[in-house]
């Protein structure tokens, strides 16, 4: 952490100030990784439904040449 500039700032803060911003900072990563569990929520449905869909389609349409034809 020798370079790390959040570090740095966060040690010219008082210590109630410096409790605050990591306060801020946990609850600032801890709604990201909410948001990449619901977005890979949303890609596992979507995943899902586009391969039902598929199979549905795949099962109506008709392959040519026609074994009638």
């Amino acid at each position: 952490m020798k370079n790390d500039p959040i570090a740095f700032r966060l040690s010219g803060l008082s210590a109630h100030d410096r409790y605050l911003a990591q306060a801020q900072m946990a609850r600032a990563e801890a709604l990201a990784d909410a948001a990449m569990a619901v977005a890979g929520w949303l890609r596992r449905g979507w995943v899902a439904v586009a391969e039902r869909a598929r199979v549905y389609t795949a099962e109506r349409t008709r392959q040519w040449p026609h074994p009638q034809a």
